[in-house]
């Protein structure tokens, strides 16, 4: 007698939703009226996708509230999705009891503005000035959105992929150290060396601990005057792009009406009536040049000596293109 077996049942997919119980379950009862997404994440973390608008409120109960005491900001950052728009981040932390959860929110593409966590989190301070210059997302409320990177008069992006850099990164998983060592960059050009008299009269920079206390004054003021000129560039660009002036690397499309003027810049506005003399204004910018045609990359296993070939002339077009990118921005 033959015995029959029953067949198995098909598995079913891993559910992406946090299982019952779980922190998604927390904001539930904390904010019963603030819709969210809730989903795992691939390292198991529960991450909750909340309007944008509710940004500010979501995190400052999460902190205050007992049963989530979310007192750590571990990292805050965006993702450019392109069409989809940007996706901002925000890793937080519960030192006590041990739990952590990841709130997201999704912003627009162009004019991309939300409030500031910076009164929550003094971490927020230096991690909304990253993605505001990478990104080019606007906090509202943050007290010295000034770049950390780049120069206050340069208005691109590097981190969204409308880039003008972006077409010629080379592919994750290149083999970096690798790819120099066979394509190193070319060396800078010999500076001559300056005249004995030149250097005779070039002053040399005092340390600190080595100036008297006029010296240490003066310094301090030249400092205190590069910072109030900072923030007075940025009060501009903050007031042109909430306006709706678009970034100044980009082109703007064929047709399009001239952004409005800036409205008057909140808190900085008095300071920052002189700042357009000196800083070029937005409108009066050189368009970012196009893209070059770019050779495509073969497969390593195919053609491996082609492929080398094809991202060396990928890296040699893109140093090619940020060099006349800078020398176009400075007006060389």
């Amino acid at each position: 007698m033959t015995s029959r077996r029953t067949p198995a049942a098909p598995e079913e997919p891993p559910s992406n939703e946090p299982p019952p119980g779980s922190i998604a379950d927390t904001y539930r009862e904390v904010m019963p009226l603030v819709n969210f997404d809730a989903a795992l994440t691939k390292g198991d973390d529960v991450a909750l996708t909340i309007p944008s608008d509710s940004i500010h409120e979501v995190i400052e109960r999460g902190r205050e509230d007992e049963r989530l005491q979310m007192n750590l900001l571990r990292n805050q950052t965006a993702v450019d999705w392109e069409e989809r728009g940007l996706e901002i981040v925000y890793h937080l932390y519960s030192i006590p009891l041990r739990q952590a959860v990841t709130i997201k929110s999704w912003l627009p593409a162009e004019g991309a503005i939300v409030e500031s966590v910076t009164d929550i989190y003094e971490m927020a301070n230096w991690a909304e000035r990253e993605c505001r210059e990478m990104f080019g997302i606007e906090f509202i409320g943050h007290p010295d959105p000034r770049n950390l990177l780049l120069d206050e008069d340069l208005d691109i992006h590097p981190l969204r992929k409308s880039h003008p850099l972006a077409p010629i990164e080379m592919e994750q998983g290149v083999d970096v150290e690798f790819f120099t060592k066979e394509y190193p960059p070319p060396e800078p050009a010999e500076e001559e060396a300056p005249a004995p008299e030149a250097a005779a009269a070039a002053p040399e920079r005092k340390r600190v601990e080595d100036m008297t206390e006029e010296e240490r004054e003066e310094r301090r003021a030249e400092q205190a005057e590069r910072v109030a000129r900072a923030r007075e560039l940025a009060a501009v660009r903050r007031a042109e792009r909430l306006a709706g002036a678009p970034p100044a690397g980009g082109p703007r499309p064929e047709g399009a009406a001239p952004p409005p003027p800036p409205a008057a810049a909140p808190a900085a506005a008095p300071a920052a009536e002189a700042a357009p003399s000196a800083a070029p204004a937005q409108d009066d910018r050189p368009p970012a040049p196009p893209p070059p045609e770019l050779p495509t990359i073969p497969d390593a296993e195919e053609d491996p000596e082609g492929r080398a070939a094809a991202q060396a002339e990928r890296v040699r077009l893109g140093r090619e293109l940020a060099a006349a990118r800078r020398a176009q921005l400075r007006g060389d």
